[in-house]
């Protein structure tokens, strides 16, 4: 995160149900987004931030395409200078709150088949070893660092704990789906 930035966060399965919507300034970035979760981990690990519900949509917003039509609207005027002060009222805490701590599970799968986890990488030991779905899994730095077909942990470019196999897909290999558990041995 930048400060200063504006990032307008749009995943969102639950768009046209009861969920809030929010804006949020952590660390000095501001955060335009569904009440899903989504924010949570940026404001449980943020050390300072102030947080705004939605109460007010604008005339005419599609049910269904908040991204469009409510948070892409709201974000603009943040970027402008012009906060939406008649839209939103300030609030205390998000109401998804998943805390700050690590996921220890399989959080995304990739096309490839290597599989994130929700831990962070930094400072970590590369002498860890993670343990999936019963698998002792040691690190390397890079594919090329294990013998093709090798299971294998590494600190992938989004700064997570990433599971991948040299030259073929470590969920398959391993049998690994989202939500299921990991940890270190």
């Amino acid at each position: 995160m930048s400060p200063g930035c504006i990032y307008l966060c749009v995943v969102d399965p639950g768009v046209g149900s009861a969920r809030g919507a929010v804006v949020m300034e952590a660390d000095g970035s501001w955060f335009v987004g569904p009440d899903n979760g989504l924010l949570s981990v940026v404001a449980a690990r943020a050390s300072a931030r102030r947080l705004w519900r939605v109460v007010r949509s604008p005339a005419g917003a599609a049910v269904s395409f908040h991204g469009r039509d409510l948070f892409a609207p709201l974000a603009a005027a943040v970027a402008i200078g012009r906060f939406p002060d008649a839209r939103v009222e300030a609030a205390a805490a998000l109401d998804v709150d998943l805390g700050a701590e690590d996921l220890s599970e399989i959080v995304y799968v990739d096309h490839y088949g290597n599989a994130f986890t929700g831990l962070r990488a930094a400072g970590l030991p590369t002498e860890r070893v993670l343990l999936a779905r019963g698998r002792a899994i040691a690190h390397a730095r890079v594919f090329a660092a294990v013998p093709r077909g090798t299971p294998f942990w590494y600190e992938n470019s989004s700064g997570l704990v990433e599971i991948a196999a040299n030259g073929t897909s470590a969920a398959r290999a391993l049998g690994l789906a989202i939500g299921d558990p990991v940890g270190w041995i």
